[in-house]
């Protein structure tokens, strides 16, 4: 095993002690050998100070060795990655061991083909408006496909329908029928060539009717969110059940925090669903139900949160050796879980907190973690999201809240996501002039006598910045400053500066001005700064290292000339000076590779790099690891802040527009029943119109009844009153008013109660050929009677054979009397009956129309209780979704306290951690709190504030770049100034 990998084991053994010792503030820094030592120490305590139930032997070992296999799996698929021709991210690898491990994603790889990043950052009710608009604006496709002739091709779209259909439409075969129908005929089946151009035209119109839905299709997904094309990708087949059920997954693994938001927009990678798809599944990490803040938890999160930096050897090499320890391990662990709630042991362990090295203990990464906790615990009480009715996606302004709270509900979850990494070994870099001997300092640190690197002439060697470590430290070696042909080294050693905990500036020869500019610049970072003066006397020989070693005070004779102008230039700037160290590296390197031992370990002590590495030591401790509390607490704090300020961004937009839908729905509720209930009575009274115009039309009607077509003519009548157009109108008003409204409604119009065949029961009409033959009858019959009753009046004529004129003419006209008597009888039968006839059809015509418009009018009246009823339950529905969003809004009001007491948590305990650091007592402080235009705000007791105030700005204002400014505590009048900062934010 390297040296690097050794010295990697052993900081991942320090770092994961340091985490299971973590309430008591010690920080990896200590080491691996002296955090063990503490670690016996803290089990003797546990045992002698009231842990009497200690776990059973190995109850963090699975923990931990479900956390190596996560790493390992993490490696491996960066691996698969790489080598499928995917560079992964910082942390990649992380990221998709995350992703396979989510429980259902498996099922969803290949229904997530496609789908674009827009379509997962998404929120279940945009989801829903898409599942419920897109059947609708669709229907129209499907209506013109679903008698879609297979015999023609989808090519068909290509044909300039409307002059198709003109021309196979012309009733003499020409030739601009010939040539369009072999233009159809072209995007068609052989089949379809025995078609006649009057069998084509029907399929055009089909093809026109389809491109015209399709037209409309395309229309809408115009206004719509693009990615509603990836859950209905096809007008042939409509909305994708697979693919929306797959999104809501994804939507809801990051709505609940499962993951981050923007590692579930990697499954719009094909490559990463891909590698995912392609690896064994594996048993999940243990997670048997323990506090967030617990032993092992904090075991398993701090080594999957080194994974990407540590390899797979050093990783099985550390559960190799934290197995042989287990039981030790999990009764400090017992006594780290009791340590709050055990007043004597908490008492016992701080005593053994105090006699560790000053600057190795941190408690403010317990504090943050305790913080974070708490709000995360605080966030994931509130009671669930309840689902929203389909109806609420029908108000954008309801959608649009929803979104915007559920936005915030993400934050949140990421804000308190996970504790940042800032801890561990610390940076430090090494940076100087082009040839200054940075190098060789660093191969005089980690003891390498190897000559490679270290530069030659005028010649530069190192161009890139490069890493090595000593202990629980790592060295940045970097490129020079200040070369005259090359700006690009500068900024490397820049960055590496900027990100390191502390710098080693090497000088050497003369402070140019290149050279000082960039020495002030660090300065005015803040950044703890070690200033070696490197002497460069020549000892590359044994007889000159000798004379070094005899009397290496000739050598240092110059440095004092060169810390007084370091001084200069740090005044120049208003700051405190660094420490000045001259040493020699190239003897010190010089030393280690000398064959007489005695004479190196001479040469090493004269060259003061033991003292360089004092200092650096003393630096870390007293300026390094404050400056690391700083960063962490800015890592925890950051995102918290956040989320607070854009809670105070959002919360009154959000209010005032809950406060317009409560308002608004009512109002329109009541607006849109008044006009649904007048848009109905309107109707019946145009049915009552209809019917009175009708009834007046009966007796046209009637005139023509009594016959073979009595049903046709009753039928025509019917019809042509356009009952149909006026019961469609209705259903037409009911639509438009509720899209007005922003609704779609469906009214049964088409599916009415009245029946169109139903008409009056009629009689035959009288006949009037029967009514003739009937009259002549009745006229004989008349004449006959009359002679026989004269006759009998008078008798017998004597004379019969030859009767008088008179006699004769006297029979003639009382015959004539008694047939014209007869058919006058017959004549007002026959009105009578022909009156009856009409009478009683007018009647049964009339009842016909009164039983056909009742119901129609009783229709009328149920489908306008159907849309109303709609209506009602539709804001109803939407009334509750509201209420339901009023609750969740009310929670992150709630929530905005508990966040921003969290951030004066924050601020209190890193202000604490400073005072500690400085001397001071930490009880001095009462609160803290970062304002706008002043950093960090301090309340201090009355009496200690001047005490407060020297320490805190005379000894870390250059630490902390930052303004501090201190108050005194006056109770309620702190009180109130601190409710006036809350209101600022």
């Amino acid at each position: 095993m390297t040296d690097g990998a050794v010295n990697d084991r052993t900081s991942l053994r320090a770092e994961m002690l340091a985490l299971l010792l973590e309430p008591l503030g010690v920080d990896a820094m200590v080491g691996p050998a002296a955090l063990q030592r503490f670690a016996k120490e803290v089990d003797a305590v546990a045992q002698a100070r009231g842990c009497a139930g200690l776990p059973p032997s190995g109850s963090t070992l699975p923990w931990v060795s479900d956390a190596v296999a996560a790493c390992v799996e993490e490696h491996e698929l960066a691996r698969l990655a790489v080598a499928g021709g995917r560079t992964p991210a910082p942390g990649g690898g992380r990221s998709l061991w995350e992703l396979k491990r989510l429980e259902g994603l498996r099922t969803h790889l290949q229904a997530l083909e496609g789908v674009p990043v827009e379509a997962l950052r998404a929120d279940a009710a945009a989801v829903a408006a898409a599942e419920r608009l897109l059947p609708e604006v669709l229907e129209p496709c499907r209506s013109a496909d679903r008698e879609w002739p297979e015999e023609i091709w989808r090519s068909i779209r290509e044909i300039d329908i409307e002059p198709a259909l003109a021309d196979l439409s012309r009733r003499r075969g020409g030739r601009k029928a010939a040539e369009a129908r072999e233009l159809v005929l072209r995007h068609s089946a052989a089949a379809a060539r025995d078609l006649r151009n009057r069998e084509l035209v029907p399929l055009l119109e089909k093809a026109r009717d389809f491109v015209a839905a399709e037209e409309s299709y395309e229309a809408v997904l115009s206004e719509r969110p693009q990615w509603w094309r990836w859950l209905a990708p096809d007008a042939r087949f409509g909305l994708r059940s697979d693919r929306r059920d797959a999104l809501l997954w994804a939507i809801e693994v990051r709505d609940t925090g499962a993951v981050s938001g923007s590692m579930v927009d990697m499954l719009a990678d094909d490559s990463v669903r891909a590698l995912i798809g392609h690896m064994p599944a594996t048993a999940p990490v243990n997670r048997a139900v323990s506090p967030a803040a617990s032993s092992a938890a904090r075991l398993t999160a701090g080594l999957l949160a080194v994974a990407s930096r540590t390899g797979i050897k050093e990783l099985r090499a550390f559960e190799s050796w934290y197995t042989k320890n287990v039981e030790s391990f999990d009764r400090v662990a017992a006594a780290m879980d009791l340590w709050r709630t055990e007043p004597d042991l908490r008492e016992a362990l701080g005593a053994l907190v105090g006699e560790l090295a000053p600057g190795t203990v941190d408690t403010s990464r317990s504090a943050y973690r305790d913080i974070q906790t708490a709000l995360r615990e605080e966030a994931e009480a509130r009671p669930s999201r309840a689902p929203y009715s389909a109806y609420a996606i029908e108000s954008e302004g309801l959608v649009g809240v929803i979104r915007r709270i559920g936005a915030l509900e993400r934050e949140l979850r990421d804000a308190v996501r996970a504790m940042p990494t800032a801890r561990g070994r610390l940076r430090v870099a090494v940076a100087g002039r082009t040839k200054s001997g940075k190098t060789t300092l660093r191969k005089a640190l980690t003891r390498d006598a190897d000559r490679t690197g270290i530069g030659r002439g005028a010649h530069r060697t190192t161009r890139e910045t490069s890493a090595f470590h000593v202990g629980s430290v790592t060295y940045l070696d970097t490129p020079g400053v200040a070369a005259k042909d090359d700006d690009l080294d500068a900024t490397r050693a820049r960055a590496a500066c900027d990100s390191a905990d502390a710098v080693i500036w090497n000088y050497a020869d003369t402070l140019r001005e290149e050279e000082s500019t960039e020495l002030q610049r660090l300065l005015l970072t803040g950044k703890p700064l070690l200033t070696v003066v490197n002497v460069k006397g020549k000892v590359d020989e044994p007889h000159r290292l000798q004379r070094f070693a005899q009397a290496p005070e000739r050598e240092f004779a110059s440095a004092t000339g060169h810390t007084v102008r370091i001084e200069q230039v740090s005044r120049a700037v208003g700051v405190t000076p660094p420490v000045v160290l001259p040493v020699h590296s190239g003897a010190a390197h010089e030393a280690l590779s000398t064959a007489d031992r005695e004479l190196g370990d001479r040469a090493l002590r004269a060259s003061r790099l033991p003292e360089l590495e004092q200092s650096l030591t003393r630096l870390l401790a007293e300026r390094a690891i404050p400056l690391r509390a700083v960063r962490l607490a800015e890592d925890v704090r950051a995102p918290v802040a956040a989320f607070h300020d854009r809670l105070i961004e959002e919360l009154p937009g959000i209010d005032l527009a809950l406060a317009e839908l409560e308002c608004s729905t009512p109002r329109d509720r009541a607006e849109s029943l008044e006009a649904f209930r007048t848009a109905g009575r309107d109707t019946r009274d145009l049915l009552e119109a209809e019917r009175h115009r009708a009834k007046e039309r009966v007796s046209e009607v009637v005139r023509d009844l009594g016959g073979v077509a009595d049903a046709q003519r009753w039928s025509d009548f019917v019809t042509g009153l356009d009952l149909e157009g006026l019961l469609s109108g209705l259903g037409d008003t009911f639509e438009q008013e509720a899209r007005k409204r922003g609704m779609l409604l469906r009214v049964r119009a088409s599916a009415t109660d009245h029946q169109d065949d139903a008409q009056p029961r009629v009689r035959p009409r009288p006949d009037l050929k029967e009514q003739a033959a009937s009259l002549g009858a009745a006229a004989v019959k008349g004449a006959a009677t009359a002679l026989l009753s004269s006759v009998a009046a008078k008798g017998i004529p004597k004379k019969l054979a030859v009767p008088p004129p008179a006699a004769t003419l006297v029979y003639a006209v009382e015959g004539l009397a008694g047939a014209a008597k007869a058919v006058s009888g017959e004549v007002a039968r026959a009105r009578r009956a022909k009156d009856g006839w009409t009478s009683t059809t007018t009647t049964e015509a009339e009842a016909c129309l009164d039983d056909l418009f009742d119901g129609l009018v009783a229709w009328s009246a149920r489908i306008t209780d159907d849309a109303t009823a709609q209506i009602d339950a539709r804001f109803e529905a939407r009334s509750a979704d509201i209420r339901v969003t009023r609750e969740r809004f009310e929670r992150l009001c709630g929530l905005r306290t508990a966040v921003r007491s969290a951030l004066d948590a924050i601020d209190l305990v890193l202000a604490r951690r400073l005072l500690a650091l400085a001397g001071g007592d930490p009880a001095a402080i009462r609160r803290a709190r970062r304002t706008p235009g002043v950093e960090l705000r301090v309340w201090a007791d009355a009496s200690r504030v001047a005490g407060v105030r020297s320490c805190l700005r005379d000894q870390f204002v250059d630490v902390l770049t930052e303004r501090i400014e201190i108050r005194a505590d006056l109770g309620w009048l702190g009180t109130l100034e601190g409710t006036e900062g809350n209101t600022d934010g």
